[in-house]
Parts: C-alpha cells; sequence; structure tokens
C-alpha cells in the first residue's frame, strides 16, 4: 500500500485594517484558473501553524504577499456580470391562452416570483471588498495537506474548516486540480 504523502501548504501571514490576522495561501494562488477564487484562499491565521507540520513535504511560496493583496485590490473593484434569473419552463398553449382570458397577478407560476442568483463572481467581489487594505507581515504559517487513497490526486488540509473550501475548487477549478497534482509528484519522489 502506497503511503499518503503529507504536505505543508506555505500562508503568507497579512493584517486586515481592523487588526486581523489571516493567512493567503501562497502555493495555489498562482494555479487558480478564475482569478476572482482567490479569495478562497485566504483563512483566518488562528488555523494554521507556526511551524510546518513534522515529516511533512514543505511545498515552496509560489507568489509574493505584496501580489497577493494587489490581486485581493483588484477582485474587490470587478464588474461582474449582473445576476442570472433561473430558467422557467416554457408556457403551454393553455397556459398562453388562459393568459389572455385571466389578469396575468393570478396567474403566477409558483406563488412568488424567481429570486435572480448572485454570480460566483458577484460573491467573491463581496469577499474581496472586506479584505480590502491587506498588509502583508512578513511571516508565513503553514497548513498539513493530505491526499486521498484514491489516486484522484485530491490534495485537501487536514483541517476540516479548511477541506471544504478546498473541495469545492478541486470540483470547480482545473488549476488547482493540476496544482495538487504536482505537488503530490514532488512530494512523492
Amino acid at each position: 500500500m502506497q503511503r499518503r504523502p503529507r504536505l505543508a501548504v506555505p500562508y503568507h501571514v497579512a493584517r486586515l485594517p481592523g487588526g486581523r490576522l489571516v493567512g493567503l495561501d501562497a502555493y495555489f494562488w498562482p494555479s487558480l484558473e478564475r482569478r476572482y477564487r482567490v479569495v478562497l484562499l485566504v483563512h483566518p491565521a488562528e488555523r494554521l501553524a507556526r511551524e510546518p507540520p513534522p515529516g511533512s513535504c514543505r511545498l515552496p511560496s509560489r507568489v509574493a504577499p505584496q501580489r497577493q493583496a494587489s490581486e485581493i485590490e483588484a477582485v474587490a473593484s470587478l464588474k461582474p456580470r449582473p445576476p442570472r434569473l433561473p430558467r422557467l419552463p416554457r408556457p403551454s398553449l393553455a397556459e398562453r391562452l388562459a393568459s389572455l382570458l385571466v389578469p396575468g397577478r393570478l396567474l403566477a407560476r409558483g406563488g412568488e416570483p424567481a429570486e435572480a442568483l448572485p454570480s460566483e463572481e458577484l460573491q467573491a467581489r463581496g469577499l474581496a471588498k472586506l479584505l480590502k487594505g491587506l498588509e502583508p507581515t512578513g511571516e508565513t504559517r503553514w497548513a498539513a495537506f493530505t491526499s486521498d487513497n484514491a489516486g484522484a490526486a485530491l490534495l485537501l488540509p487536514e483541517d476540516p474548516s479548511l477541506a471544504r473550501i478546498y473541495q469545492a475548487l478541486a470540483d470547480r477549478d482545473p488549476g488547482y486540480t493540476a496544482a495538487a497534482r504536482e505537488a503530490i509528484r514532488s512530494c512523492s519522489r
């Protein structure tokens, strides 16, 4: 049975204007294909270790903390596409004929009108606005990641609160998946 590699991912520590410390993932940051998703790589510093986990393979930092802070500023100023409205089914012939005879407000489908769904970009912009004004501190902290047993090259943090965010990235962003595979390969040698 092949041993699951344990990897130490570096995080640049930065201070928010209110004084709170956050960590910015310094390994996966440049790999994301959708640049607005970098806001998902910012985590409370208290969830990160001051030293790499013992016996882990240390991954290198692949981005400067100043670049990370400026990229957060850029995401905060994005002008995303307007929210998408859900697609409504095409009305049947009977419904179209009824609309000619009965006032429209009495034929409302499903009661309430459909609400607009906020886009992923719009949500990222909102998060980036909360992170504006980051000041790098020069400190590096670490998170332990392990790969899955299935050989699918899924690399997730051991901390469950961080794992669900990286799981979402693994499901949505091919850049993250490619970087995870490369990290596993480099640490399995």
